[in-house]
């Protein structure tokens, strides 16, 4: 049946033991600690993945309240802004209310010495009608149909 040689057997025994002493020995200390390297590099990258995310994620949270803040200042620049230009819109105005009182003052106080000026003009040529009339009337005599035609006349005259 099968032709088992006995000393076959126990050299290829005696063979694999000392192959499996030999890879033991020399070969498999060397492979686990290559898979250990591995082991521990593939870990150390997961580390520094993991440190990398958490850095990238306070940068965000950084960017975003900085962002926040960004936008209030803005607003706040926004707000000043408009309560400035608020403000001068109302300096405006009430410079040119003043100015315009000024005006009106001004223009007031004019009209008033020229209606003066005009009155001193009437009086003084009233005075001089009245005195030519006078005199008309001391060289002409006085009669009373003269006198009214002198008078009408000087009426005329004033108007």
């Amino acid at each position: 049946m099968l032709d088992l040689d006995i000393s076959q057997i126990i050299t290829q025994i005696l063979g694999f033991l000392v192959m499996l002493w030999v890879i033991k020995r020399y070969g498999w200390k060397p492979l686990l600690d290559i898979l250990e390297a591995r082991r521990q590099k593939i870990q150390e990258e997961f580390d520094s993945i993991a440190v990398q995310k958490e850095k990238v994620n306070q940068l965000a949270l950084e960017y975003e309240n900085k962002l926040k803040g960004i936008e209030t200042e803005r607003r706040k620049t926004i707000q000043e802004a408009v309560e400035e230009g608020h403000k001068i819109s109302l300096e405006l105005q009430e410079s040119a209310h003043n100015k315009a009182k000024e005006i009106l003052l001004k223009v007031k106080a004019e009209t008033e010495e020229e209606i003066a000026k005009a009155r001193n003009q009437i009086k003084n040529d009233m005075v001089n009608l009245v005195v030519e009339t006078t005199t008309k009337i001391l060289k002409d005599g006085l009669d009373a149909s003269h006198q009214k035609k002198l008078i009408a006349n000087f009426i005329e005259e004033a108007q």
